[in-house]
């Protein structure tokens, strides 16, 4: 795994297990997901059919949007 995150250039960080000050940013993020998942459904009137494709253009919608750590860069360019 190391090899793997060297090689493209990833920083691999570890954390520790079961600590929710750790995950709070992570577990923030993935509800967003969500409520934009179960909003572009119901928006749409889709049925819970739908709810892969809407969760990869929900995702995709996040990785355009402007980060404030990044200096105005979107986060797919970084």
């Amino acid at each position: 795994m190391n090899k793997f995150c060297q090689r493209n250039c990833i920083i691999h960080e570890t954390i520790l297990s079961y600590l929710p000050q750790q995950n709070g940013i992570a577990e923030r993020a993935i509800a967003i997901i969500f409520e934009m998942v179960r909003y572009m459904l119901h928006s749409a009137g889709l049925s819970l059919r739908y709810w892969g494709k809407a969760f990869l253009y929900a995702t995709h919608i996040q990785s355009l949007l402007l980060t404030t750590g990044l200096d105005s860069m979107v986060l797919f360019k970084a």
